[in-house]
């Protein structure tokens, strides 16, 4: 089975196409101590992606989550991977292929390092970031622009792609309201920008293979793209226990839909206490 790089789509629970922006409001979050984190290194996380549109209606996907820990110049860090592999028989669907890593310190999630690996049809590009202290140092290279060097600007409300599947795990619930919305700011090829959500509230979800799951449930702006038809949000269900884990997303595309459901999980900080049958 060839890998085809679907963590876009997986990083869609979290993270969609928007317009350029200032920095916003930061996401209301819970103390970043590495003690009352909701993850902890060596948590693996599966997650089986389903596809419909015309006669294809079938799981074609699999994508995978990672967490690592290792120390980059002396600070210990979180080392955060999503990968995908697509059935052969499905891969001319599915023309998105991307990679992300993200390094974060273990201490208060400040991003450190992070690189993307993106196609999307005929367009093709890497992201390398380092964050320094006032402003990320940004190495980009695409089939639009080439190669080129920018600063972006970095404040505390500011993170990268993959850093953001565990920002939004590790939100403070009590900050929440139903109705509310809220910004999200990260870092995308040469700009910062800025992704609202709104949460809905909490709802149960039934799991093929997992079962029924408590959950709280949120609304993420879905723009116009390559990917996207921008008519539509998309849906994520996140586990309301201790590890806040996705279990449970739909998105509409440009062409059909797709829906992600959790697979399997791996060392896992905390019970998994919300599966309730």
């Amino acid at each position: 089975m060839k890998s085809y790089r679907l963590s876009c789509l997986l990083a869609s629970l979290l993270l969609l196409p928007a317009l350029p922006t200032a920095a916003q409001k930061c996401v209301p979050l819970k103390d970043r101590s590495e003690n009352n984190l909701v993850f902890k290194g060596g948590e693996k996380i599966v997650f089986t992606l389903h596809y419909k549109w015309g006669v294809v209606d079938a799981d074609v996907a699999t994508a995978t989550v990672r967490l690592d820990t290792t120390v980059i110049n002396g600070k210990k860090v979180f080392h955060g991977s999503l990968r995908g592999n697509t059935q052969k028989i499905y891969q001319k669907i599915f023309t998105v292929k991307e990679d992300f890593d993200t390094w974060f310190t273990r201490e208060g999630l400040r991003p450190v390092k992070a690189t993307r690996s993106c196609k999307e049809g005929n367009y093709v590009c890497t992201n390398l970031y380092y964050y320094r202290d006032k402003y990320i140092d940004a190495k980009i290279n695409s089939s639009k622009r080439g190669e080129f060097t920018v600063n972006l600007p970095l404040d505390d409300c500011t993170y990268d792609i993959p850093l953001l599947f565990y920002i939004i795990r590790n939100m403070d619930d009590g900050s929440l309201r139903p109705g509310g919305r809220y910004p999200m700011t990260y870092a995308c090829d040469h700009h910062v920008k800025t992704l609202q959500f709104t949460y809905i509230g909490k709802e149960n979800r039934k799991v093929p293979g997992v079962g029924t799951v408590r959950c709280r449930k949120f609304a993420f702006e879905v723009a116009k793209g390559e990917l996207f038809s921008g008519d539509s949000d998309l849906y994520i269900w996140l586990s309301d226990d201790g590890n806040r884990i996705p279990v449970w997303f739909s998105a509409p595309l440009k062409v059909g839909q797709v829906q992600g459901r959790l697979k399997s999980w791996d060392n896992l900080k905390n019970p998994f206490s919300s599966i309730i049958k």
